[in-house]
């Protein structure tokens, strides 16, 4: 009986762990796998295979100047968003850190992105993007069509883009920011560290666990993202606006090109992973966790 018991708790955590451990294998991990191997594939619309391509897919796709630009708008859309993002929620954060009497309103308004499904949010950018009676244009006294302009389409996507990150980087941040002791604070106040000093030695190393944690989130999120673009540009003008994951979802979904699709979804998952390995490498270097 003992050996029982024994055995039984030594097995109980994993028993928990088994209903998601099936569901990461039924929805992740298998298709996964399969589409590494149909990429080197030739397949037809119905995703019968047709013969061996090796990487004739991949030269394809590699080839595709389209292709090619949604891989530079991507890594604009990340080096732009993230970073912007990470910073406004940041100095958001430091304004609400001491609480106040209307704290839950403005904090609740700071955090209101989160609470924004990304259709609604892509149809209220929209409205302020409309050239004749947008208020952005109202407000800024011009006539720019955002969203048809070659030049500046990308950037009114990462404006979004940067909008709906702002909430959830917030809350973080300032979660982290409030987890401060005040004896740590008024230690450095004693000692004189203030200003971006007290910034950058003292506040930073303390949170740069959640901002570690965002960073990964945001880069991944911006990596595979593409909603804004599908339902406002559709990857226009010009390519202007495509990105790998609208690439990918064009070709397959739409376009029913397989071949493409699969060995196009491939790559991205290579260059996301490198995005997310090196953000995973400051880590070690620039992470402080409080012993």
């Amino acid at each position: 009986m003992k050996r029982k018991k024994t055995l039984m708790k030594k097995v109980e955590p994993y028993l928990y762990l088994l209903p998601a451990f099936i569901f990461f294998i039924l929805f992740v991990y298998y298709p996964f796998l399969k589409n590494e191997i149909l990429s080197f594939f030739t397949l037809d619309k119905f995703r019968t295979i047709k013969g061996f391509a090796g990487l004739g897919n991949y030269v394809k796709v590699l080839t595709d100047e389209t292709f090619i630009q949604s891989i530079i708008n991507t890594l604009i859309y990340v080096f732009v968003t993230v970073p912007v993002s990470m910073v406004i929620g940041y100095f958001l954060a430091l304004l609400c850190r001491k609480r106040r009497r209307c704290s839950s309103a403005y904090e609740a308004m700071f955090a209101m992105s989160m609470a924004t499904s990304a259709s609604v949010m892509a149809m209220i950018f929209q409205l302020m993007y409309n050239p004749s009676m947008g208020i952005i244009n109202k407000l800024l006294g011009i006539q720019v069509n955002w969203l048809n302009n070659p030049d500046l389409a990308l950037l009114s996507i990462m404006m979004i883009q940067i909008w709906s990150n702002i909430g959830y980087n917030f809350i973080f941040i300032l979660s982290g920011l409030r987890g401060i002791s005040d004896d740590i604070m008024e230690s450095a106040n004693v000692d004189g560290v203030k200003g971006l000093q007290l910034q950058t030695k003292i506040i930073l190393p303390l949170i740069s666990p959640t901002i570690l944690f965002l960073c990964v989130k945001d880069i991944a999120y911006a990596m595979t993202t593409a909603s804004f673009t599908l339902i406002l540009t559709q990857g226009g003008p010009g390519g202007a606006t495509e990105t790998m994951i609208s690439y990918i979802y064009k070709k397959g979904i739409t376009g029913t090109n397989y071949n493409v699709a699969f060995a196009a979804t491939t790559i991205c998952f290579l260059l996301s992973a490198v995005m997310m390995a090196a953000s995973m490498a400051l880590e070690g270097k620039k992470v402080h966790y409080e012993s």
